[in-house]
């Protein structure tokens, strides 16, 4: 026998040798289908995921285009609500709001006319700013009621006027008080109402004050508030209770104020006399 024979022999009996056989475990084929069914297990967990991940890409991009859609409309119906919020200004003054289309839009640069300079934007116009209308005052009511007392005197009682010149008028004097050289007379009779008369010896008729409502030429009277006494006699000035309105070279009116400040009483007094007071 040949060397090559004796090799392959000594190798076929070596090979079927008992001792050299590898004996599979008694679990083994219950290894090998829970290791395939476990693969059959992480392949279905895979695709599952894989599916919910693709579900949740084409939800997200349908969110993202609808919102895309829906933007420009929502822009312009915020416009449309700020401009009917605002005030209405003169269409000089006020450029109207951009439409949504226009306000995406971003504006082309604008080419300088001349190298190394650039045109500056206009500037924006001012608001028009109307000025508040002034604040209407009531004008105040002139009074008209009682007898009128002039600058020279009451009826036909002139500052003046003696004791004689009273009497040829017709006049009846009932002497109610004497005081320093002055008698007050109580007057009455045609051309004048009921009045009180101040005569001094030396300067006749030196005050005249009428009894009841009385009012002067210009429409003060009883019930006059202050402030129409001295915005109708600018001279005025405070004597204790009364006001004091010089009505030129004769006299002056005293106007007596009752508690509110309204005129009560009004006496025309000579511009020289020693005993009215």
């Amino acid at each position: 026998m040949s060397q090559p024979d004796d090799l392959e022999q000594r190798l076929r009996a070596l090979f079927s040798d008992d001792r050299l056989a590898v004996e599979p475990p008694e679990d083994a084929a219950s290894a090998i289908v829970a290791g395939a069914r476990r693969r059959r297990r992480r392949q279905r967990i895979l695709t599952s995921a894989a599916g919910a991940a693709c579900v949740l890409a084409v939800a997200s991009a349908g969110l993202v285009v609808l919102q895309l859609r829906t933007q420009p409309a929502a822009t312009d119906v915020a416009a449309r609500q700020v401009a009917s919020a605002q005030p209405a200004m003169p269409s000089s003054s006020v450029p109207e709001p951009p439409s949504s289309a226009e306000s995406t839009q971003v504006p082309a640069p604008v080419e300088s006319s001349a190298p190394g300079t650039a045109e500056l934007p206009a500037p924006p116009a001012r608001p028009h700013h109307t000025k508040p209308a002034p604040p209407q005052t009531t004008p105040t009511t002139k009074a008209v009621s009682g007898a009128l007392v002039t600058a020279d005197g009451l009826g036909a009682v002139k500052l003046g006027m003696t004791e004689q010149q009273l009497a040829d008028q017709g006049m009846k004097l009932t002497a109610v008080k004497e005081s320093a050289g002055c008698t007050y007379y109580d007057v009455s009779g045609a051309g004048v109402p009921a009045a009180t008369a101040v005569v001094s010896q030396d300067n006749g008729v030196v005050a005249v004050k009428p009894d009841g409502t009385a009012h002067t030429p210009e429409g003060v009277g009883d019930g006059s508030p202050k402030d129409q006494v001295t915005a109708t006699y600018p001279g005025t000035s405070e004597s204790g209770s009364a006001l004091v309105s010089p009505t030129g070279d004769q006299g002056a009116y005293h106007f007596t104020l009752n508690s509110d400040g309204a005129v009560q009483s009004i006496e025309v007094r000579a511009k020289t006399q020693d005993c009215a007071g």
